[in-house]
Parts: C-alpha cells; sequence; structure tokens
C-alpha cells in the first residue's frame, strides 16, 4: 500500500514539474528565465490562510477591514487558490499604488458561486488624478508578473468574470465571481 501511494505521490510531483515548465513556455518570465515558476512543491495558498495575508499586508502599512459572507466551506483547490491570489494581487496593488487610507476584503459562499470583492480608498477619477506611485517595500515583486491580466485569465478558465477599475468615489476595486457547480 505504501509503495502505491509513493508512485501516486511521484507521479503527481512529476506532473506539476512538466505543468510548470509548460507554462513556462506559455508565459515566460520577463528576463527570459526559462522557468519562471520554479520547483516550489509547497502547498499552494488558500482561502483558510487569508487571515495570515491580510496581517502582512497590515503590517507593511495598509489597514484591511475583512469580511465572509455565507457559509465557508471547502472549494476545488483551483478555485480556493484563484481566490487567494485575487485578493493577494488586489492588495499588493493597493499597497503599491494607492494612498494608503484601507482596503476591504469581502468574501461571499453563496450556493452556485463564490464572489471576491477588494476595494482600496484613493483619489477620486473625478478630480482626475492619480494616486502616487510608491517605491516596493523589500521582499515585493517589481512588478513583473502577468498580474490582474493572468487572474482574469484564470476566473475564465473556471467560467467565471473578473472586474478591475478604478472607482468613481476614489481608489480602485476588484471583483470577482467565480461558478462553483461548472462541471
Amino acid at each position: 500500500m505504501f509503495a502505491m501511494m509513493s508512485a501516486v505521490e511521484t507521479a503527481g510531483r512529476n506532473t506539476m514539474t512538466e505543468l510548470r515548465h509548460l507554462l513556462g513556455l506559455l508565459a515566460p518570465a520577463q528576463n527570459g528565465d526559462d522557468e519562471p515558476y520554479g520547483i516550489d512543491l509547497s502547498p499552494q495558498p488558500s482561502l483558510s490562510r487569508l487571515s495570515l495575508l491580510i496581517d502582512r499586508i497590515a503590517f507593511a502599512g495598509l489597514p484591511v477591514e475583512m469580511r465572509i459572507s455565507g457559509e465557508p466551506r471547502p472549494l476545488p483547490t483551483g478555485i480556493d487558490v484563484t481566490a487567494y491570489r485575487i485578493i493577494q494581487e488586489a492588495l499588493t496593488n493597493a499597497l503599491k499604488h494607492g494612498d494608503g487610507a484601507k482596503a476591504e476584503v469581502t468574501v461571499r459562499y453563496a450556493d452556485h458561486y463564490l464572489r471576491v470583492e477588494v476595494l482600496n480608498s484613493g483619489p477620486s477619477i473625478l478630480s482626475g488624478s492619480r494616486p502616487a506611485r510608491r517605491e516596493p517595500l523589500p521582499g515585493q515583486a517589481d512588478g513583473t508578473g502577468r498580474g490582474l491580466l493572468g487572474l482574469r485569465e484564470r476566473v475564465a478558465v473556471y467560467g467565471g468574470d473578473l472586474d478591475a477599475r478604478r472607482r468613481l468615489g476614489g481608489g480602485y476595486g476588484v471583483r470577482a465571481r467565480i461558478p462553483l457547480d461548472r462541471p
């Protein structure tokens, strides 16, 4: 039995490595590296670890208010990781580009879909002003990833949609709706 489980684990790791290589061919790193994703086999992030992300962002200087509505439940792994990544990207962008006033994260568990929303405050679109650009904090990415475009594609894989734009009243909003009952 142990040998079978070990073989399954090895096959899974090999498959993930091959998938990372394939993703590297489809979306290579901007510096030309063949393997932008490395060989990190650590567990993928999930909404169950969201409070750690919120704490890190708040510690970096952006107060975050978090709301969960509906009954939290286990999600398919891909959807769970995608929802986490949406929140992570939106909060990182708010920290880097926003005015630092605050951000609000809402995760809604509905019967047939998951809704994720990240709103941050900032200058109004009506005033024509843009937030000041901040220097990245030590350890922060330098913007070489695919960001919101990559997340929009990830959400589309699950039949969902992602909307990201400046808000009329000020700040920026990122909203995603991901179906849970899609085969």
